[in-house]
């Protein structure tokens, strides 16, 4: 590794803990009256060295995507994205999934909710996953380098993934196979894999395509873990999860507490963990694979 890669590492854990404190006080002041964001942001407070590290990282790698957004935003004189977001946040999601095709609402978006949703992601796999299941770690450390993530968005679990492999000095390159139903989204990945695969080690392949049925799960290519990154799993067919875990040994979702969900993943032998008043993380892990057999589907 060079780089970023390196040097991110060797700073000082005054000099983090100094950032981590300015960049909380930041973000509580700009989410003041979002109940949801801020309940996220006090839920980090406590979190120190590694994982204000990995939060900093995030924040690097995000750059070329706020370039993008800022580019778009900067156009929107009459702040019809942020009236869209309003309107998004006011209504069921699954009711407004056109909005993602403006171009303003898909950067009002992303300046709103990257951050928060790359560091729940990365909430939930150090403090709450691996703790519960040491051996994620070093599945991850040693068997993990092709990664599919369906509803990627903007791409942050991208990034939490990321941050978190090279703080913890995993080497090896890691390739995402990203989908999500708007094609949109492909223009901040692009910017993404553009900036950072070289200095990152990472390359990220899009396409555009929606998934929700079992017919769906035969397309996937084949991958070391799959991500669902708050995807609106509700409009999903309940049979594709046993199919997923048929296929993958580490599945991992992020997703809102709705009924359906919860019954869908704990029927399918999904473990579930709350990680905020609205937000539940499902996840199935199928353990590490002897060396000759891991070798033998390499």
């Amino acid at each position: 590794m060079t780089g970023t890669v390196e040097t991110g590492s060797n700073e000082s854990d005054e000099s983090v803990e100094a950032w981590w404190e300015s960049f909380l006080k930041q973000k509580l002041a700009d989410d003041e009256l979002d109940v949801e964001l801020r309940s996220a942001w006090e839920n980090c407070v406590q979190r120190r060295a590694k994982f204000a590290q990995e939060v900093k990282r995030i924040m690097e790698l995000y750059q070329p995507i706020e370039k993008l957004l800022n580019s778009t935003l900067k156009s929107d004189r009459e702040q019809r994205g942020q009236s869209l977001y309003r309107e998004w946040g006011n209504t069921r999601k699954e009711c407004l999934l056109a909005y993602y095709d403006n171009d303003t609402f898909r950067a009002t978006y992303t300046r709103q909710r990257y951050i928060n949703s790359s560091t729940s992601f990365l909430q939930a796999l150090v403090y709450r996953i691996i703790p519960e299941n040491p051996d994620v770690e070093i599945y991850l450390r040693d068997h993990v380098s092709r990664i599919i993530s369906i509803g990627v968005g903007p791409g942050p679990d991208i990034a939490a993934y990321l941050a978190y492999a090279r703080c913890r000095g995993f080497t090896q390159r890691i390739v995402y196979f990203a989908i999500d139903q708007c094609a949109g989204w492909g223009n901040y990945l692009a910017a993404f894999d553009r900036q950072w695969s070289s200095e990152y080690q990472v390359s990220v392949w899009f396409k555009s395509s929606r998934f929700n049925n079992r017919d769906d799960v035969e397309t996937l290519p084949d991958a070391d873990m799959i991500v669902f990154s708050f995807a609106n799993t509700a409009l999903m067919a309940s049979t594709i999860w046993p199919l997923l875990q048929q296929r993958y040994r580490f599945i991992i979702v992020l997703d809102g507490i709705k009924e359906v969900v919860v019954d869908s993943f704990l029927n399918a032998g999904f473990k579930d963990i709350t990680l905020t008043e609205r937000t539940k993380v499902y996840y199935h892990f199928n353990g590490i694979l002897p060396l000759e057999s891991s070798a033998d589907i390499r």
